[in-house]
């Protein structure tokens, strides 16, 4: 996996590393003031970038940055969200802020009537059923330059999946998880993965949460088995814990 996508990690990151004078190959560079190093945690399934100061030459000690899920359900697209990732904590570092495009300047996505459904299809149906977080969808790509399912997701349509498990209104609930249930027997496989990781980590450890999805996901057994099996593993898993922002 790491010959794969290394490349393309760095790849995302070599516009920065060039406009700040950074020099290097094989994911170590520096400039006359830092030193980046970039690392597959191939065990832990994590892109990792650690960060150490340089003074008169002189490499410090490095930190971890920042760590990004990368298993082997990731791809390509996933490699350019590490490389856009790692590039944020590389300019914090070094004191650079985003320039944020206006909110406007983003569309948002839609569902495609041509019949392909994916990730654009699922975070245009959350969003209508969210509408609150359009505008925050749209500073977000401003900000990013580009959309990152999982970060979003996981960052903004879980804890308002949690509001939903937890009131439990009957017909706010069956429209959600029936709008879950629709890309997951349909979807390509990214928005699938998708669906598993947002109602896995906005269930978490809830018996209340699962059942109130549950009750309402009679007629997608296969469905509720993927989310009974993601929560199992990120239970016992830390990393993917921290990666989907999941809670006991």
């Amino acid at each position: 996996m790491e010959n794969i996508f290394f490349d393309v990690v760095l790849g995302e990151m070599k516009a920065f590393l060039d406009e700040n004078g950074f020099k290097g190959e094989g994911g170590v560079f520096a400039n006359d003031t830092k030193a980046l190093k970039v690392e597959y945690d191939e065990p832990a399934s994590l892109y990792k970038l650690f960060i150490a100061d340089k003074n008169e030459g002189a490499i410090g000690e490095y930190s971890l940055a920042s760590s990004y899920l990368f298993d082997e359900k990731s791809n390509k697209g996933d490699a350019v969200a590490v490389g856009i990732d790692f590039v944020g904590e590389a300019k914090k570092a070094l004191g650079i802020k985003n320039v944020h495009k206006k909110a406007s300047a983003a569309e948002l996505p839609t569902a495609n009537s041509a019949g392909k459904i994916n990730t654009d299809t699922l975070t245009a149906k959350l969003l209508a059923n969210y509408p609150e977080l359009k505008d925050t969808y749209k500073d977000y790509v401003g900000e990013k330059g580009k959309y990152l399912p999982l970060d979003f997701g996981t960052t903004y349509f879980v804890p308002e999946i949690k509001k939903t498990l937890d009131e439990n209104n009957k017909k706010a609930v069956k429209k959600l998880v029936d709008m879950f249930s629709d890309i997951f027997t349909q979807g390509d496989r990214a928005s699938v993965n998708l669906v598993i990781a947002l109602l896995s980590a906005a269930i978490g450890n809830s018996a209340e949460r699962f059942k109130a999805a549950a009750d309402r996901l009679d007629g997608c057994p296969l469905l509720i088995d993927a989310v009974n099996q993601e929560i199992a593993v990120l239970s016992k898993n830390r990393k993917l814990q921290k990666a989907l922002k999941f809670e006991k």
